[in-house]
């Protein structure tokens, strides 16, 4: 997955729209705080918000949306 900047913020939005409009305002900063991390930061919501899926009252926390995993090293070459 490697979306452009422009792309990459429609698919955040699209998918807050669908699963926490509450959080739609997060997009930029994940956008500019996860820029190359894109495939983890759609893993990382997806789980985070699978658990929510038919239990109205878990609310998922802003640092909890943040939490996304960082990137293992490929290696120095």
């Amino acid at each position: 997955m490697n979306y452009d900047k422009d792309m990459y913020t429609q698919k955040l939005r699209e998918f807050f729209e669908r699963h926490d409009p509450m959080k739609i305002e997060m997009v930029d900063e994940i956008v500019d705080r996860f820029p190359n991390q894109q495939e983890t930061v759609f893993n990382h919501l997806t789980k985070l918000y699978a658990k929510k899926e038919g239990v109205d009252d878990i609310q998922i926390s802003s640092d909890s949306i943040m939490s996304i995993p960082p990137t293992p090293h490929q290696g120095v070459g």
